[in-house]
């Protein structure tokens, strides 16, 4: 490996729209058009990390920012790059593998059922070909037990996608630019990276701590979700019934340590329109449940999407201005849920005042202390009112928490992942699960953010040095319940296990009541793993 990355800054000046670049050798010397040096350029850091600061003399636009590090990627025997959202496969590799994304899927049914808009497939282009994978914020190479991590410091001023190329034996890292040109005199990071190898574990402390991000303190979770059990089609019944079940069975277990949760998922309203519940199944509001959930012992949360709404919702026909829009100035879509979801446009004062009141009446005046948040990506989809992606998720996810405070716990899902680290308490770190294993044959040739259970348990596996050190990782829940699913024993077991020792969340959607005793045994079991994988017993 060279003595740090090549790094290659394209630009133009505001008063000349000719093309430069500048490049920063391994060593920190800069050539290309260096003897102007029209952007400021500073190089900082050490063997571990390198920094490019710029404070241009003239107002600059940055077009393209890449860094190039070469490493003996044939001698290693695995190779992880993150996904970009926290449902894109994320896995060790062998370093001559391909990533399928949409390439195989017919653009027909890519565009009817918007399967493009969950993940990177609008701005990064696929290269399938073997030894060409590529990734966003982190990765490493693991040779034995050791590994060598590379991570950006700061995606919060931009996404970096990292690139592979197997023949060439490189890494790339291309840093997403500032959106709109830098003043003259304007002081900004353009990349920051580091380089760390030991154990992985310890190469992701390192990683952690020089990025200046801690996992928040927070208690891990055990319950219910309603998602997997009733999908959208939940009243007040139902969900009353269940949570009855679920206090009778939590508040029966060794809890110490861990907070039971009653969660209701999708369905209680329309997409965006949040605080408009529907009265025919919930002629009282959800409010009442979160209060009987309190009252029971268990800590009440609800399910949102705040950064997207439905074709159906009152905020779609009524506040068409709060959409993000494209350069068509058609709303962009996030994918084909609900009928049809739009992004909202998470800049514009009236659609954050918005949000804030939704969640600030959901917190405050409805009772629940945790938000399962998302679909989040929705807020990045484009970059627009001077922001890039990164600095748009950022603003996103920060806007969230100053709304409802340090004492409401986030769980986040559907992020662009490193944008969510340290800013929540839990976060999945996987697709969903299925009430199968790995879905219809036809299904598997789609997006890498699909519904699987084999790739839900995967993810959660290949993330789970995440757990405990960027947040709690959420895996998705596990059934027991024979009725509705299909799983064999070995498939059973493996997500279990997969449940027990990758993270801070254990959620199922099973109705807890029906368990008979071989499995009520099977979760005190399980919940015992689980208690011991955090350190409480």
């Amino acid at each position: 490996m060279s003595l740090g990355p090549v790094v290659t800054i394209a630009y133009r000046l505001a008063n000349d729209s000719k093309d430069r670049s500048l490049t920063i050798l391994g060593d920190g010397r800069l050539t290309g058009q260096s003897q102007n040096n029209d952007l400021g350029v500073e190089v900082l850091g050490n063997t571990e990390v390198r920094r490019v600061m710029v404070r241009p003399r003239v107002d600059v636009t940055v077009d393209d920012i890449v860094a190039t590090m070469t490493l003996a990627l044939r001698d290693a025997d695995a190779l992880f790059l993150n996904g970009y959202n926290s449902w894109t496969d994320s896995v060790e590799r062998p370093v001559n593998d391909r990533m399928r994304g949409l390439t195989r899927a017919p653009k027909k049914l890519v565009k009817q059922y918007v399967l493009d808009g969950s993940g990177d497939y609008r701005f990064v282009e696929e290269d399938p070909r073997r030894g060409h994978m590529h990734g966003f914020g982190y990765g490493y190479v693991r040779q034995g037990d050791e590994v060598l991590l590379f991570g950006s410091l700061n995606e919060d001023t931009g996404l970096t996608v990292i690139r592979e190329d197997l023949e060439a034996g490189t890494l790339t890292f291309q840093k997403e630019p500032p959106a709109r040109t830098l003043k003259a005199g304007e002081s900004r990071e353009l990349l920051s990276l580091c380089v760390v190898g030991g154990k992985l574990e310890d190469a992701v402390d390192s990683w952690l701590a020089l990025a200046g991000i801690a996992c928040r303190k927070t208690r891990p979770l055990a319950g219910y979700t309603s998602w997997y059990r009733h999908y959208d089609q939940i009243d007040s019944w139902k969900l009353s019934q269940d949570l009855d079940g679920t206090a009778k069975i939590l508040m029966g277990m060794d809890l110490d340590g861990v907070d039971p949760v009653f969660q209701i998922d999708d369905g209680y309203a329309k997409v965006g329109d949040w605080l408009e519940c529907d009265c025919a199944r919930f002629p009282l509001g959800v409010a009442e449940l979160a209060r009987k959930a309190s009252e029971q012992g268990l800590l009440p949360g609800i399910w949102l999407a705040p950064f997207v709404c439905s074709r159906e919702s009152r905020v779609f026909a009524e506040h068409k201005d709060w959409l993000l829009c494209g350069d068509d100035g058609q709303p962009v879509m996030t994918g084909d849920h609900w009928k049809g979801a739009y992004a909202l446009d998470v800049r514009k004062g009236e659609v954050r005042d918005y949000l804030q009141g939704v969640l600030r009446t959901v917190t405050e005046d409805w009772g629940f202390r945790l938000l399962k948040l998302d679909f989040l990506y929705g807020a990045c989809m484009l970059p627009h009112d001077g922001l890039n992606r990164g600095e748009l998720m950022a603003d996103a996810l920060d806007l969230i928490r100053n709304s409802v405070g340090e004492d409401v716990r986030l769980l986040f899902c559907g992020v662009p992942l490193v944008s969510a680290f340290g800013r929540c308490e839990y976060c999945r770190i996987g697709p969903d699960v299925g009430l199968d294993w790995d879905d219809k044959p036809h299904m598997r040739l789609l997006h890498r953010e699909r519904v699987s259970t084999k790739w839900s348990l995967a993810n959660a596996r290949g993330r789970a040095h995440l757990d405990g050190k960027a947040f709690r990782c959420d895996p998705d829940v596990f059934f027991l319940r024979e009725d509705g699913v299909s799983f064999t024993g070995e498939q059973r077991a493996e997500m279990l296990d997969t449940d027990a020792n990758c993270g801070g969340v254990l959620f199922t959607s099973d109705d807890m009541s029906s368990w008979n005793a071989a499995q009520l045994e099977c979760y005190h079991n399980l919940l015992h793993r689980f208690k011991r994988h955090n350190g409480l017993a």
